[in-house]
C-alpha cells in the first residue's frame, strides 16, 4: 500500500483506530472499548464524505485488514466495517473517471477486487469480482492512449496508477479470469515500459518532486515479475542498483527504441539510447503550459514550464488554443518534434503563431531548441523564453561572449542563443541570463516573424574546447533576405560544425554558404570537405 503514494502522502495510510488494532495483534493483545469506540468513531466521519486518494488507500488498508481483525473485533463491529467498505464500492460507481481516474481505480477496481480476493465466502464480496473487472479493464484502455501511455494532464499519476494496477495484477493471479481483459494487459504491459522510459537517473520519475513520483524499487520489482523480458533488460539499464544486472545480461537482439511520441497523450521522450547516465529530454504538452525536463547524467538541468513571453508593438500575446503537434521524427540522426500554438491579444488580430522545436542529435549530441513567432504585419516583437533551471543547476556566463554553461554536479552543457551576436557589444537587443525563474532568452526586433534558437551541446568530450557561432546571410534572387523571412547558423565547438536554417516566411529557393535551399528546415553537419550532411530536413 506504500508504493508511489499521492503527494501529501508520505507514509503507509491507515486510520488511527487501525494502527492501534495491529499493534494489540502483534501483541498479542485484547482490545478494550476505545478501539471500538475510534472504529465506530471513523466510520461515522466517512460516511457520505468526499473519497480523495488518502482516504481510498485509507479504505483499501481496513479491506486488507479485515481477515485479521475478525479475531479481535466483535462481530456486528466487523460486519459494520465490511458494510461501510461495501457501501463505498457502491458509492465509487459515481467517481468521474476522467476527472479523479486514481480514486476511481481504487475503489471501483482495486478494492472490490480485494473484497473478492479476501473474503470469497460471502457472497456480497464473491459478487463484487465482475464489476471491479470492468472497471479495471475500462481503466486501463480509457486511460491510456493504446500504446500504455496516460495522457499528459495525467502524467503524474503514471506510478500510482502503475501502482494500483501492479496489486490487482497480483491478486489477479489467483482468480479465476485474472483482474481484467486481454487489451487492458497489453496496456498495462506498456505502462510498465513507459514508466523505465520516463525514469531518472536516480529513479524517480520525470516531471516530479513529490511520493507520487518517487523511488520505489519495490514496486519495479514487482512489476517486471510479470512483464517481457525486453522490459527486465531495459530495467537493468535505467533503474538504480541494477548496473551488475545489466553487465550480466548480455543483449540478445536489439532493444526496443528509447524515445516515443504520443499524439493522443501530447507526451514525447527524445532519448537516443537506453542509457540511466544518457541525455533525454521529456516533453508534456497537454494544454496552453507545455512542460519540459532535461536530464544530463545524475542531473536534471531543468523540470517545469517553458514559459513563453511575446510582445507585439508593446501589446502581450498570449495563447488563445493549445499546442498541437506538427512534426515528429526519430530515426538514427535526430529525435525531432515539432509544436504549434496560436496567440493572440486585445487589438492583435488573428493569424500569431509560435511554432516550437526540438532536435536532439543522437551521434552528434546536441539539443536544439527554438520557438519561431510568426505574424502577418511589420511590428516590433520582443520574445522571453525561460526554462525553469532545477536548484543546483547555474548558469557560468562567459565574460565577453553570450554563450554560457550549465554547471550542476559537473558541467553539463554549454549555451549558445544563436539569433544574438556572439560578442557582448550590444547588450539593447537581448540576451541570455539566469534569473529567479531561470534560464532566460530575451530577443527583440522590428519585422513580421522572429527566430530564437536556444543551441545546447551536451557531449562532455567538447566541453574544454572553444565554441563560436555566427548567424548567416541568407539570399533570394541574388536579393539579401532580412531576419524574419530566413535565418541561418553556423556553430563550431573544436572542429566540429554544423549548419541550421530555418524559413520563416513561406518556403522558396534560398542560398546561404553557397548551399542552395528549398526546405522549410534544415539541420545538418559539416564534413571536412565543407559538405553538409542532413540531420533532420523539412520540407
Amino acid at each position: 500500500m506504500s508504493w508511489a503514494l499521492p503527494d501529501g502522502i508520505d507514509r503507509r495510510p491507515a486510520p488511527a483506530w487501525l494502527e492501534l488494532a495491529e499493534g494489540l495483534l502483534r501483541r498479542g493483545q485484547r482490545p478494550d472499548a476505545s478501539l471500538e469506540k475510534r472504529l465506530l468513531g471513523w466510520l461515522g466521519e466517512s460516511t457520505g464524505g468526499a473519497m480523495g486518494a488518502g482516504c481510498a488507500l485509507e479504505v483499501l488498508a481496513c479491506c486488507h485488514a479485515l481477515p485479521r481483525l475478525a479475531a479481535l473485533l466483535p462481530a456486528d463491529v466487523w460486519f459494520a466495517l465490511l458494510d461501510h467498505l461495501l457501501v463505498t464500492v457502491g458509492d465509487a460507481g459515481g467517481i468521474d473517471m476522467e476527472e479523479d481516474p486514481l480514486g476511481h481505480q481504487l475503489l471501483a477496481g482495486e478494492l472490490p477486487l480485494t473484497l473478492a480476493y479476501l473474503l470469497p465466502e460471502i457472497s456480497a464480496c464473491r459478487k463484487l469480482k465482475a464489476g471491479a473487472r470492468r472497471a479495471l479493464s475500462c481503466g486501463a484502455v480509457d486511460l491510456l492512449d493504446g500504446e500504455g501511455l496516460p495522457h499528459a494532464r495525467h502524467l503524474v499519476l503514471l506510478r500510482p496508477l502503475l501502482a494500483c494496477w501492479t496489486r490487482c495484477g497480483v491478486l489477479g493471479e489467483q482468480l479465476k479470469g485474472g483482474c481484467w481483459s486481454a487489451s487492458a494487459e497489453v496496456q498495462y504491459q506498456w505502462l510498465i515500459r513507459h514508466a523505465l522510459r520516463l525514469a531518472r537517473h536516480d529513479g524517480t520519475q520525470a516531471f516530479s518532486n513529490g511520493a507520487r513520483g518517487g523511488w520505489c524499487a519495490g514496486l519495479f520489482k514487482t512489476a517486471l515479475e510479470s512483464g517481457d523480458d525486453d522490459d527486465r533488460r531495459i530495467a537493468a539499464l535505467v533503474l538504480p542498483g541494477r548496473e551488475k544486472q545489466a553487465n550480466r545480461r548480455p543483449g540478445k537482439r536489439a532493444l526496443p527504441e528509447a524515445a516515443t511520441h504520443s499524439e493522443w497523450a501530447s507526451v514525447a521522450v527524445l532519448r537516443p539510447q537506453w542509457s540511466r547516465s544518457g541525455q533525454r529530454l521529456t516533453v508534456s504538452y497537454g494544454d496552453r503550459s507545455l512542460q519540459t525536463e532535461l536530464s544530463c547524467g545524475k542531473d536534471v538541468l531543468w523540470s517545469g514550464a517553458w514559459e513563453l513571453d511575446v510582445w507585439l508593438d508593446g501589446q502581450p500575446a498570449a495563447p488563445v488554443a493549445d499546442w498541437e503537434q506538427l512534426c515528429w521524427v526519430s530515426d538514427e540522426d535526430v529525435d525531432y518534434l515539432e509544436l504549434q500554438i496560436e496567440i493572440g491579444g486585445h487589438g492583435l488580430g488573428g493569424g500569431l503563431w509560435v511554432q516550437r522545436q526540438f532536435v536532439l542529435a543522437r551521434r552528434d549530441g546536441f539539443l536544439l531548441l527554438a520557438d519561431a513567432v510568426l505574424g502577418e504585419k511589420p511590428c516590433k516583437i520582443e520574445y522571453r523564453g525561460c526554462l525553469p533551471l532545477c536548484p543546483g543547476i547555474a548558469l557560468r556566463r562567459a565574460d565577453e561572449s553570450r554563450d554560457g554553461l550549465l554547471v550542476g554536479r559537473k558541467p553539463r552543457a554549454s549555451v549558445l542563443p544563436l539569433a544574438l551576436p556572439e560578442w557582448q557589444l550590444d547588450r539593447r537587443i537581448g540576451g541570455l541570463v539566469q534569473s529567479d525563474d531561470g534560464l532566460q532568452l530575451r530577443q527583440s526586433l522590428h519585422g513580421r516573424r522572429m527566430y530564437a534558437p536556444l543551441f545546447f551541446d551536451l557531449d562532455r568530450r567538447r566541453r574544454s574546447r572553444p565554441v563560436t557561432w555566427r548567424q548567416l546571410t541568407i539570399a533570394e534572387s541574388l536579393a539579401i533576405q532580412p531576419p524574419d523571412v530566413a535565418a541561418g547558423y553556423r556553430v563550431a565547438v573544436g572542429t566540429e560544425q554544423w549548419l541550421i536554417y530555418r524559413s520563416l516566411a513561406e518556403r522558396a529557393n534560398r542560398t546561404l554558404l553557397g548551399h542552395n535551399l528549398s526546405t522549410e528546415m534544415l539541420v545538418g553537419r559539416f564534413s571536412s570537405s565543407g559538405k553538409v550532411t542532413p540531420l533532420i530536413e523539412i520540407e
